[in-house]
């Protein structure tokens, strides 16, 4: 991405100067300074812009797994249910050990700050634990402090995302990115073999969303510092990462969020995800 970035700025420079003529050539692109994929060579805005908006998100995680009879019967639909209750929310279903789809090393990260209670499906809604969709409604109404913008492109079996946060607010503390891959439909019905999911109504046709596949910080689901101490309003953090990509995922797409270390929490700030 930043290589692609590199070889069209100066094609953009040229195609501005125009040696037989004193008549400036028109140079479309993004003129926002603060956009993710700003153009200094552009003088005609075309709407491309990137930018980070002071819009909240929201973040919800259901714990599950394949062979348990709740998550499938209540526990799924209450993931799907937040995931539709507005947007952008970042839906996350992390499975547990014994499930095909478990990542033992982010399964044991998320829950070891924000526990399973012992048993599943258990859910948290950002900071709050045994969250409901009338949580994640409450959160999209909130204001926040910084917000995310992110563009992301799949090549071969790589993920390359270049992920921006802006600070809309004077902030003091320690502020962490994570970038997750997350895959939708997955065939989860009867006849999917260790993937059949248990305890669902319409086992023909059940598919595995949200379910957490990888992240750019392969040992940590929150992710990396990116920002500490006092932060300005109007400050702006930029990271790249290339993500590994499973030949075998499908509907794989992104989502980021960001949050702030208090001690050994990591309190939820944002989050934006994109299809």
């Amino acid at each position: 991405m930043k290589r692609l970035f590199l070889f069209l700025v100066p094609l953009a420079f040229l195609a501005s100067c125009n040696s037989d003529s004193d008549t400036p050539v028109e140079v479309q692109g993004c003129t926002d300074p603060n956009a993710l994929n700003y153009n200094p060579y552009a003088n005609v805005d075309d709407g491309s812009c990137v930018t980070p908006l002071q819009k909240q998100g929201a973040f919800a995680i259901n714990y599950t797994a394949t062979w348990c009879g709740p998550c499938g019967n209540w526990g799924a639909p209450r993931i799907h249910e937040m995931a539709a209750a507005g947007s952008p929310v970042v839906a996350i279903t992390a499975h547990a050990s014994g499930d095909p789809m478990h990542n033992s090393v982010l399964y044991g990260s998320f829950s070891s700050c924000r526990p399973t209670g012992g048993g599943i499906p258990s859910f948290w809604v950002g900071d709050i634990d045994d969250g409901m969709p009338s949580d994640v409604t409450a959160m999209l109404l909130q204001t926040p402090p910084a917000g995310l913008e992110f563009i992301a492109a799949r090549d071969g079996n790589n993920m390359n995302v270049a992920v921006r946060s802006l600070f809309f607010q004077n902030v003091t503390g320690e502020y962490y990115l994570s970038v997750y891959l997350l895959e939708d439909g997955i065939d989860g019905s009867a006849s999917a073999g260790e993937y059949a999911q248990n305890g669902v109504a319409n086992p023909d046709t059940y598919k595995h969303d949200y379910v957490l596949r990888a992240a750019a910080t392969p040992n940590s689901a929150y992710g990396e510092m990116i920002a500490s101490g006092s932060i300005a309003a109007g400050s702006k953090f930029d990271k790249t990462y290339s993500i590994p990509v499973d030949a075998t995922w499908n509907d794989v797409y992104v989502a980021v969020c960001l949050w702030k270390k208090d001690g050994s929490f990591y309190s939820f700030v944002n989050s934006l995800k994109k299809r």
